[in-house]
This record gives C-alpha cells, structure tokens and sequence, in this order.
C-alpha cells in the first residue's frame, strides 16, 4: 500500500509538485464540465456492486443529506485540484474510509467507482487535449496519481487502521469472554477458565483475576479448569502464580476440574502443586469455598477445623 506521506514530493500538506498542480487543474476542468457523465458511470458501476447498491438505496432514504454531501465534497475536491488544498480532502477521504470500514462495506466496492470515473475523465482529457499531447500527457500522469496514489492509498489506509481497531477490540471482548470473573455471593467469586493456557493468557488470566478480587473484595476464589483441555508443567506454574498474586491481595485460591488425564500428566512429570488446593469437580470446590469464608468470618486460625470434603 502507498503511504501518501512517503509519496509526497511538494511540502507535508501537497502531495503534488507544483507541475503536477498545474495539471490537475486542467483534470479538474474537464471533470468539472462532464460531472454528470462521470456521476452517471460510477452509479452504473455501483449499481452492479451487491454492497454499493444495498448502501445507495439507504443513502436515498435520506436524500437531503446524500446530496449535502456530495456537494461539500465535490467543493473540496475543488479546492484540492485547482489550488493545491489537499488537506481538507484528505481528510474527508479518511472520514469516509474509516465510516465505510465500520459500516462494513469491502474495500474492493471503491475499484470499480474510481476505474469508472478514471474511463470517462481519460476519454473527455484526450478529447480536450488531443492536439497538445505534452499536456495531455501530464493530465493523465497527475490524473492516475490523484486517483490512486492518493485517493485509493489514503482510503486503503484508513480502512487497515480501522479493521485493526476493530479486531484489537473483537480480541478484547474474546478474551473478557473467556475468562470472566463471575462472583457467587459476597466474597466468593469463580473463574471458569476454558481453553489452552499460553503465556499471554496466563498474564491476562492473573489481570483478570486479581481486578476481579479488587472489584469484589474477594476472600476465596475458585478456579474451575474444566474447559482446559491440558495441563501441563507451564499451565501449573502459571496457576501457582495466580494463586500468588492473589493471595498477595488476601484471597484464596481452591482449583477445580482437573481431568484424571491431566492428573496423571502432571505426576509423570514431576511437578510440584502443593501450592494449590484443588478438588475434582466445581460442586466440590464451591462447597469448600464457602466454608473456608465461614472460617474466615468466624476468624478461626488456619487449620482449626477440617474442611467437608477434607481440605484443611
């Protein structure tokens, strides 16, 4: 994709040298007097466009703004084209990418608009020009750059930027789905954890968790690994850190759903979890949870009492 920035050979805010302006004010000249035939090639293109047509109709619903519109941006690109004003073009181009990126119309749907209106501008140009063939030339040098260098690489741009930000927030949103604090009663939340545990979802797992113990001034936590498919020596560690930071906070940890296959993998290889209360099923767990709140409400000292199912 062309950066226009990097293209720029006139100063920060004039992609074009000042030969090149001159040129497109003859674009702008032969544009301007057949607006119409170009209007009337690019709607025929976008009425073949299963995306554009569906957007032109509700542009018509609103008609009294569609055509505002229009207006404003055929004055800027006016201004771009025959004084050198390219900002405020630029700009409307990056409004109009990032709205059309949301919208979720595909980049492909702005091709054939811009080769439409490039195939009746290069023919109307020829017409005009045909007998001072350096300047015919030039125009349709600067014509191409201005329809691609520029508009086509700034509204490409924008749209990137945008899918980027709309997939940094879709992976947000996966991720709070995935692990979310749900809390049970005062004092007690759970953590269902489901899927594999990478070193990056290990990191958001413990943020999660330890604003969770925060937000609800946790004293017992339960995590149900039920939906972890495996456990291994790195998913242990991990959890032993969890169960760390939180206890920093002043909560405790009971781990839940460890399968029998993940069990036996975990004494294979020889990893320590004599950090970790853990029990075989999420009931077992919350049960035990709840009374170690008791115990902890009634300030009973550690290990005065054993726990229902045996943990002490």
């Amino acid at each position: 994709m062309t950066d226009v920035r990097a293209v720029a050979p006139g100063t920060a805010s004039t992609p074009f040298s000042a030969q090149e302006q001159a040129a497109l004010a003859d674009v702008w000249e032969v544009y301007e007097r057949h607006f119409d035939e170009v209007q009337a090639a690019t709607m025929t293109a976008a009425q073949a466009d299963p995306a554009l047509h569906d957007l032109i109709a509700a542009q018509r619903a609103d008609g009294a703004r569609a055509e505002a519109e229009s207006a404003r941006s055929r004055r800027i690109t006016e201004a771009a084209l025959r004084q050198g004003e390219w900002e405020p073009y630029l700009a409307n181009l990056r409004e109009q990418g990032g709205r059309y990126a949301r919208g979720g119309l595909p980049f492909a749907s702005w091709i054939p608009l811009v080769t439409a209106a490039q195939s009746v501008v290069v023919q109307r140009l020829v017409d005009t020009y045909v007998a001072a063939p350096l300047r015919l030339q030039a125009a349709l040098t600067a014509l191409n750059r201005w329809l691609f260098d520029i508009t086509m690489a700034t509204i490409a741009e924008r749209y990137l930027d945008t899918r980027e930000a709309v997939i940094r927030q879709q992976q947000e949103a996966i991720k709070e789905l995935s692990t979310p604090v749900l809390p049970l009663r005062p004092g007690l939340i759970l953590l269902p954890v489901i899927g594999l545990i990478d070193t990056a979802r290990a990191r958001q797992l413990t943020e999660q968790l330890l604003e969770g113990v925060r937000e609800h001034r946790a004293r017992v936590v339960v995590m149900d690994l039920t939906g972890v498919p495996a456990v291994d020596s790195a998913v242990a560690n991990h959890l032993l850190q969890t169960v760390r930071a939180a206890g920093l906070l002043g909560a405790r940890s009971i781990v839940t759903g460890i399968s029998t296959a993940n069990a036996q993998t975990l004494t294979r290889l020889g990893v320590d979890v004599t950090g970790l209360v853990t029990t075989t099923d999420l009931q077992r767990g919350i049960e035990d949870a709840e009374w170690l709140l008791q115990r902890i409400a009634s300030h009973q000292p550690d290990g005065a009492g054993t726990a229902p199912n045996g943990t002490a």
